[in-house]
């Protein structure tokens, strides 16, 4: 409950949401910073036109539908997956040519959880459609660089400012006069450069990241004669009684699974149990571990929800009680260590990147320690684990429906194909998973550098200065700067530094920028 005066200035709603502490206050420091204008006042053209009707796609060949693009398909941090989209039949095109995307428009979601914000990028599948649940607009170039605003938007105080506007009945909704209104602080055209270029490198790191996830799945399958034929479970109508392992069950001795030993003795693919690799810790679980002992700080928990796509989402973790973790060292995960989930979404693995704090795996999470005695690069072992060669072999093994389960056991006896190109594959994924973390530690700088000019943290004039400095090839503003920020915000006192290495990050931008002019 929280009470405000509101004089003469009143606008025109009396809901309290709007005049909520939180927002009043953002608002003032906002002006005391800058030109506050409104999002309104910055689109050329705006429009929310496609919802996904009815109509079947059944029957209909790849050259007959279009990609539509909801937003499940748009990230926390605004990264777009268009392999995830829907799809609707090509004559949307014609009826609804105002829902197909443009490269450079800003999408803002504005019914359901309305919080993602993205950028449809330079590169994007051909007669895009957006979705209605997403407001699609074009900035004035002349006054808004749209991935500053993206980086406003996507700040605490854009968050703020975005929520007041909401209206909830069943469905949280944002009108277009609401939307438009949200004020938004305009600062100079180089300090919107310096945040809105942290948001284009990142959509450079992402589309690398891709490329080299592609290489290393491409050198494996090549490796492991890999295609679309390889788990034709038509191709199962006799079956011996020496490939059924002594067992009956179909669940165990599933088409796919007899179709990829079959695929493994046809092409001699040389292979080797798990626990031949890595170390298989019990994991029975934190003994007496329960939410009490979740802290405000401490070693971090993994539990299997907080990873995809070779990132963790350290933002989402919980901490637990330091003494709990020392009691259970085999639980314990570091650096090269492989995260395998073994209930509910089982069989997704990562490879343990450098930590900032200690880390445990929780009891949905198997610890995978590569042996030292086989040398085997981890980032190729997760791609294993993460590939239908592994796949096919847990959902044989798995128990269990509603909470599926994979033991111990049947872990250790996980096939691991064994190639030449190992090496090759795993520092390919290593660049994927280097990129992607780069790309969304640098999403968390654009949205921290826009908070710290609004709290006053950080000065226009800085962000003018590193911007001119790089435009001059000198970087040492910008490290400056870089340097000052954690997951906490900007020059906060004892934090850990978001990047550890800038030189890291300053290496990968150019390796990206390399890649990308040589296509």
């Amino acid at each position: 409950m929280y009470k405000v005066r509101v004089l003469q200035e009143i606008d025109d709603r009396l809901d309290a949401e709007y005049y909520n502490p939180a927002a009043l206050s953002t608002l003032k420091k906002m002006e005391t910073k800058g030109k506050v204008t409104t999002f309104g006042s910055l689109v050329n053209e705006g429009y929310r036109v496609v919802y996904h009707g009815t109509d079947s796609i059944n029957g209909l060949k790849d050259s007959e539908l279009l990609p539509f693009l909801s937003p499940t398909q748009i990230d926390a941090n605004g990264a777009i997956s268009f392999d995830d989209a829907d799809k609707l039949p090509l004559y949307y095109k014609n009826r609804y040519p105002k829902g197909l995307g443009k490269a450079g428009e800003i999408l803002v979601e504005v019914k359901g959880n309305v919080s993602k914000v993205g950028i449809v990028p330079l590169e994007f599948p051909k007669n895009l459609m957006i979705s209605g649940s997403l407001y699609k607009a074009t900035l004035d170039p002349k006054r808004a660089d749209s991935h500053y605003v993206l980086a406003f938007l996507k700040s605490k105080h854009g968050q703020i400012l975005k929520n007041r506007l909401t209206s909830n009945t069943i469905i949280n909704y944002i009108a277009k006069d609401a939307l438009y209104s949200i004020p938004v602080i305009e600062f100079g055209e180089k300090a919107q450069k310096y945040i809105g270029d942290k948001v284009r490198q990142a959509e450079q790191l992402r589309a690398w990241a891709k490329v080299a996830e592609m290489t290393a799945e491409e050198l494996f399958n090549g490796c492991v004669d890999w295609s679309s034929e390889v788990l034709n479970v038509g191709k199962i109508n006799k079956v011996s009684v020496s490939e059924l392992d002594g067992r009956l069950d179909l669940k165990y001795n599933s088409p796919a699974r007899l179709a990829l030993l079959r695929h493994i003795k046809n092409k001699e693919i040389k292979t080797t149990y798990l626990n031949g690799l890595v170390d298989i810790s019990a994991m029975i679980g934190w003994k007496g571990l329960t939410t009490e002992y979740y802290t405000s700080s401490g070693p971090w928990l993994l539990r299997g929800v907080e990873f995809r796509d070779g990132v963790i989402e350290f933002e989402k973790l919980v901490s637990v009680d330091l003494d709990k973790y020392l009691e259970q060292p085999q639980i314990h995960l570091k650096e090269g260590d492989i995260a395998f989930s073994k209930d509910g979404t089982i069989g997704k693995a990562i490879v343990i990147p450098e930590l900032s704090n200690d880390m445990a795996a929780g009891s949905t999470i198997a610890r995978l320690r590569p042996k030292r005695s086989t040398e085997i690069n981890p980032y190729y072992l997760e791609l294993a684990l993460n590939h239908d060669f592994v796949q096919v072999q847990v959902e044989s093994f798995a128990t269990g429906i509603a909470q599926p389960h994979i033991t111990q056991e049947w872990i250790a006896q996980l096939v691991i194909p064994r190639v030449q190109d190992e090496e090759s594959i795993g520092e390919s994924l290593k660049l994927h998973h280097l990129a992607n973390n780069h790309s969304k530690k640098l999403i968390q700088t654009a949205k921290t550098l826009a908070e710290a000019l609004i709290e006053g943290q950080l000065t226009e004039q800085q962000l003018i200065q590193a911007q001119q400095a790089l435009d001059d090839g000198d970087n040492s503003f910008d490290q400056a700067i870089l340097s000052k920020l954690s997951n906490e915000g900007y020059a906060i006192e004892g934090a850990t530094p978001l990047f550890s290495d800038t030189e890291e990050l300053y290496r990968l931008l150019e390796s990206a920028a390399h890649a990308e002019a040589e296509e």
